[in-house]
């Protein structure tokens, strides 16, 4: 006996891949993952830019602009998603980092 065809099945056509979304954590906007910087607190509480978007531990996601990091810095919005506090220094790392990411960024696109 033939089979009736399941609602919301295969057409038989590919579907369209979507991109991987992922939201800045300081302005909340919803971007591609490709265009936004991943800040990561590694499993020993350290905080750096991950570039390839990789590395193990905790991460959070920034536009590539100064502006959203002093804005998630100054909120508290960074520090409540990578579930830590944030000092001076691990800061001034991070602006540093996300600088060079960010003029990385220009050059790669």
């Amino acid at each position: 006996m033939p089979t009736a065809p399941r609602a919301g099945g295969s057409s038989g056509g590919k579907a369209a891949r979507t991109l991987p979304q992922r939201t800045c954590v300081a302005c909340r906007t919803t971007r591609p993952k490709r265009e936004l910087v991943r800040v990561v607190r590694s499993p020993l509480g350290e905080l750096s830019v991950d570039l390839r978007g990789k590395a193990p531990g905790r991460g959070a996601y920034l536009d590539p602009d100064a502006g959203c990091l002093e804005r998630g810095l100054a909120e508290g919005a960074l520090s409540r998603a990578l579930e830590i506090p944030i000092d001076e220094g691990a800061a001034a790392k991070l602006r540093t980092e996300l600088a060079a990411a960010a003029k990385e960024r220009r050059t790669n696109a």
